[in-house]
């Protein structure tokens, strides 16, 4: 019974590892850092509001993303440890899952606010970019060991 608590908590693991590494959608993805923001026609008022609503954020999207870094460095060590314990991993790998979450939270927040600075037009042309970059991008076919 306890093998099996622990293969479930290695399984959960390992796949919100996959699923962070590869699960990019349009809100997280920094566009205005990229030549799909030359693409939008932004003006310079565009551009500036764009760049406040970034530094606004900065600081706690760092100390979300480290957050979540460290929570996922322990939860490694652990699951390299010889003697893998239940208990012990349990509360680990909901620390890894809720600083996964306050990160997105964070970045879709922002997301929204930078939406709002965007004609629909500039939108549109946004996810449209946003799409066929992700056709171009090689598929993760295959899950870290």
């Amino acid at each position: 019974m306890r093998r099996l608590r622990l293969s479930i908590v290695i399984t959960w693991a390992l796949l919100l590892t996959v699923l962070t590494a590869s699960a990019q959608n349009r809100a997280n993805f920094p566009w205005w850092n990229s030549p799909i923001a030359e693409d939008l026609g932004l003006t310079a008022a565009q551009k500036q509001k764009i760049h406040q609503i970034v530094r606004a954020y900065r600081d706690r999207l760092f100390d979300a993303r480290n957050a979540h870094q460290k929570a996922q460095a322990e939860l490694d060590d652990m699951l390299n440890d010889p003697d893998v314990n239940f208990d012990t991993i349990k509360p680990v790998v909901d620390k890894v899952a809720t600083t996964q979450a306050n990160a997105s939270r964070l970045f879709l927040e922002m997301s929204v606010q930078i939406r709002g600075v965007l004609t629909l037009d500039q939108w549109r042309v946004l996810v449209r970019r946003w799409d066929e970059m992700q056709k171009k991008r090689p598929s993760e076919t295959q899950t870290p060991p």
